[in-house]
């Protein structure tokens, strides 16, 4: 009997892929995928690596968030308090999806809180007075000074990064100028003796080459009076012009070739007394007034001509007691995401402000404009007291 000597069988163990992760995949990729993610997430990613960090705090992911559409609303309010000439700034961050805020409120309300949860960050080494401003993509140009105080110089925060830094001055030294962006050039009107700097009464600044060019004044003698008193006046853009507006009379400026023209003989502009805050989305203007009233305004006709309504579905909002824009006061009003946020202060305490975001539809053919207010909530402030308070956005 004979044996065969059989070899025994090796066990072939399968050696598993190593798992893919984000320092495997191109750069290009991982920075598609970064820029999909909320903002408010960028502070803890950046610690996972070098890599990450680099990413993040780079231009280039902002590019790419704008190129697909995931950019974010980032909301700034603006605090002064007594005694001091600058303002503190603070970001108002969002947590989505937060379920428990609803169950939080024991008394009966009309609207819902905000289940996004806004907290309120204070933004380090940001004191600096804010008037005038305008909002450039993804920088807030702050000229001039206040009114008390006129300044020439230039000052650009950086809404990614949450840094400053300095632009070039301008040849006059402004306080509360008008400022109007159109065509990515900020012009800059008044804010100045009329008659001691006629000659660059209106100052343009190019974006591109973060350079100056001055402009005279008008060149209409009743404008020129009436500007001369220091009576009020309004500075928009629309279809490429730039329109001047007075409590009775409205003027466009022609930048192109820098000609004035009277066009209305009785303006179509709510008086400024009766108006708190302005908020300009597309080609419709919308304001607070000091009554709490929210009004919306279009260019209509050949005639180019505003007629002022009230926004339609907020009347339960505005009544409401100890909450509604009827018993508040200190309106802000400003563009968040398609959306109006409406800011108001309420009662007594100095160190909280309320909110409302209101989603707005047009309809009757866009000859009315209802508002559904999505939440009503209010935001506390670690100081003690602030004297006023202002808000801006800025899509990043």
């Amino acid at each position: 009997m004979t044996f065969e000597e059989v070899e025994p069988t090796k066990n072939t163990k399968t050696v598993p892929d190593p798992p893919l992760s984000f320092s495997s995949l191109p750069d290009e990729i991982t920075e598609n995928i970064l820029a999909r993610v909320s903002r408010w997430n960028y502070p803890s990613l950046s610690l996972v690596s070098k890599s990450f960090h680099t990413l993040l705090s780079s231009k280039e992911i902002y590019k790419t968030r704008s190129q697909i559409g995931a950019n974010e609303t980032c909301v700034y309010v603006l605090l002064k308090f007594p005694d001091n000439p600058s303002t503190s700034w603070f970001s108002l961050r969002t947590k989505p999806n937060n379920k428990n805020r609803t169950k939080r409120r024991r008394r009966k309300i009309e609207f819902k809180r905000d289940s996004s949860l806004m907290s309120v960050v204070p933004i380090p080494s940001s004191s600096t007075n804010f008037f005038p401003h305008v909002v450039v993509g993804q920088d807030i140009y702050i000229m001039g000074g206040s009114c008390n105080e006129p300044s020439s110089s230039v000052r650009i925060f950086d809404c990614r990064s949450h840094t400053w830094r300095d632009g070039p001055n301008m040849t006059v030294a402004r306080a509360h100028a008008d400022t109007v962006l159109l065509d990515e050039k900020i012009y800059m009107m008044g804010g100045c003796d009329i008659d001691e700097y006629y000659a660059n009464w209106i100052e343009v600044f190019d974006v591109k080459t973060q350079s100056w060019t001055a402009f005279p004044g008008p060149d209409l003698d009743e404008l020129c009076n009436h500007l001369r008193q220091r009576h009020y006046y309004h500075v928009n853009a629309f279809e490429g012009r730039i329109y001047l507006v007075t409590e009775d009379k409205e003027y466009t400026y022609e930048s192109k070739n820098g000609t004035w023209k009277l066009v209305k003989e009785t303006s179509s502009f709510l008086f400024y007394e009766f108006v708190e805050v302005w908020c300009e989305m597309g080609n419709v203007i919308y304001c607070c007034t000091e009554e709490g009233y929210v009004m919306w305004s279009a260019f209509e006709g050949k005639s180019k001509s505003r007629e002022w309504r009230e926004i339609k579905g907020l009347e339960n909002f505005l009544e409401q007691p100890n909450m509604g824009l009827k018993t508040g006061c200190e309106f802000e009003l400003v563009d968040s995401g398609g959306k109006l946020l409406v800011m108001w202060h309420q009662g007594n305490s100095r160190n909280r402000i309320w909110y409302a975001k209101i989603s707005l539809e047009s309809r009757c053919n866009g000859r009315e404009v209802w508002g559904n207010v999505e939440c009503v909530d209010v935001l506390t402030f670690p100081v003690e007291s602030y004297e006023w308070f202002f808000c801006v956005a800025a899509l990043v």
